[in-house]
């Protein structure tokens, strides 16, 4: 890569061209969505391979804002990349992106993304619940939420939670984030970095690592959970299932069972985590982020969700001083050998949000939804920026719908508007050439062949769409666009037609219930309800 994985790149800005279309016509209209649409309706699968394309580069982390991707803190351009989440079948459905999901990033060492991986870490109902923990059981797997930003990233929430206090027992949930060994349950649990309450699943999820292998009832245990997998697939097909193995599992959504008070997941699918993490070849570059385990000072090796690390004199460990420990949140950098191993060569131990990059919230895009002049939301994300810096390069500008900015800001607990620190503002010379922005309107004029049709914003005049494989669709198909209220995605061509990212309903996405005006009375109270707590 062309840049370490601690110091972020910077999007290339180069002018874009608009031939047919006045910029200031489309920025008027437009605004974020990074958020992302809900995938309970996402594109139509597609089949994968058992073992993924090989890939030169990775960086695997967790989502911690958008201008392109920013995986703790690296910048990777997705705009033309392809974002998919595997099923159960080995399938992969075409999703959006959202704050705090764990992502694999496959790209060219330069800063430029081909395939996107969304890796949920547990998806299921809710069985058990910890308050005094902050802390669930869901597929048979513990959940811990974050409120600690100097301890990882601080768990986001969605789907219409707001934070713990609003989970209950039966709830459909899909969790993100990293697995930790617990001392205290004497097991692994995931640190959730993202929390979404789902209105349905179509399959049970779940990662950890093999213990109790049987190969002859064809069961295993995991973190307390025992997995059948008699009827399962193994990919990749050359694996061997062996104890210590860290793998991802998935059964059908009535595939779990609780006999004699022991949960049990019969599983159709089971994926080795070496082969689905880059189909390691000796010499893969990557970046990894995530929690430390099994971490031992004097054989210099530490494990990340499963992948182990090993550490030399040559390692370079920043901040100079920072403990390691089992539990601290890291990026390291380095390549794999032929035994899955990295052999790292750079190790960054997270700080702080307010003094650590690889712990902020970035994000570059379009404001929307704009309430006043610290309320609005970019990429999907509500912003506060009441106490923000403004920049030099906000000077003489009035913050509004259709005005670039670049936002830096610390998550905080209980709500998913986050706390802007510093504000800059970009003019539209100085533009990326990916810059993304949504547009909400009426569709119509659909050409299935062309793949394009036309988005009246209200009072505005219409904008050309542009959809592909890699456009992910939520609460709306392409067989149900017309005089749909949808929320359009994109970047603008050399044509001047909006080249769509992700394409949802009105009222799907979370940050819909940030409109102004907003959807229903119950939506409108959304701000409200914020400003009220504070």
């Amino acid at each position: 890569m062309n840049h370490t994985p601690f110091e972020p790149r910077q999007l290339r800005r180069l002018p874009v061209v608009l031939a047919t279309v006045s910029l200031s016509l489309i920025l008027a209209a437009c605004g974020g969505g990074g958020g992302g649409a809900g995938d309970a309706a996402s594109t139509p699968s597609t089949p994968v391979s058992a073992v993924p394309t090989p890939s030169a580069n990775l960086a695997s982390g967790t989502v911690t804002g958008f201008g392109s991707v920013i995986v703790d803190g690296v910048e990777i351009e997705d705009a033309t990349a392809k974002v998919v989440s595997e099923g159960s079948d080995g399938s992969s459905s075409t999703v959006g992106l959202k704050l705090g999901q764990r992502v694999r990033v496959e790209h060219d060492g330069k800063g430029t993304a081909s395939q996107v991986h969304v890796d949920a870490a547990v998806i299921g109902a809710v069985s058990a619940l910890d308050a005094a923990n902050g802390a669930f059981k869901a597929a048979g797997q513990w959940v811990k939420v974050n409120t600690d930003s100097a301890s990882g990233p601080v768990t986001v929430f969605g789907g219409g939670y707001s934070g713990f206090s609003d989970i209950v027992a039966a709830d459909l949930v899909e969790v993100h984030g990293s697995a930790v060994y617990s001392s205290t349950r004497a097991a692994y649990e995931i640190q959730a970095s993202r929390i979404e309450k789902k209105a349905d699943i179509n399959f049970v999820r779940v990662m950890g690592k093999v213990a109790n292998l049987n190969t002859t009832a064809k069961t295993f245990g995991l973190n307390g959970l025992v997995v059948n997998y008699a009827s399962a697939n193994l990919v990749p097909t050359v694996a061997t299932l062996a104890n210590d193995q860290f793998v991802v599992i998935w059964g059908g959504k009535d595939s779990l069972s609780n006999a004699a008070g022991t949960p049990t997941l019969k599983a159709n699918r089971v994926r080795v985590v070496r082969g689905a993490i880059s189909d390691i070849v000796t010499g893969s570059v990557a970046q990894l982020g995530g929690l430390v385990s099994q971490y031992s000072a004097s054989a210099g090796t530490l494990e990340l969700d499963g992948i182990k690390v090993s550490l030399s004199a040559s390692t370079k460990t920043t901040p100079v001083g920072k403990t390691l420990a089992n539990g601290s949140y890291i990026l390291v950098k380095g390549t794999f050998n032929d035994s899955g191993v990295l052999a790292a060569t750079d190790l960054h131990i997270r700080e702080s949000s307010t003094s650590d990059d690889t712990a902020r919230i970035k994000l570059k895009g379009v404001i929307s939804s704009l309430t006043d002049a610290s309320s609005f939301v970019v990429r999907g994300v509500p912003v506060d920026a009441s106490g923000a810096t403004l920049e030099s390069s906000c000077t003489g500008v009035t913050l509004a719908e259709g005005v670039f900015v670049n936002v830096v800001a610390t998550a905080q607990v209980g709500t998913d508007v986050v706390k802007a620190t510093r504000l800059g503002c970009v003019g539209a010379p100085q533009l990326p050439v990916f810059a993304m922005r949504e547009i909400k309107g009426t569709a119509s004029s659909i050409d299935a062949s062309a793949k394009t049709f036309k988005l009246t914003p209200t009072g505005r005049t219409a904008v050309t769409v542009v959809w592909n494989d890699n456009t992910a669709f939520a609460g709306v198909s392409t067989t149900t666009l017309v005089n749909a209220e949808i929320k359009v995605e994109g970047y603008l061509n050399a044509s001047g037609a909006l080249v769509a990212r992700k394409i949802h309903a009105v009222g799907v996405a979370d940050h819909d219930a940030y409109d102004q005006p907003a959807i229903g009375s119950a939506l409108a109270k959304a701000w409200g309800k914020y400003k009220d707590r504070k």
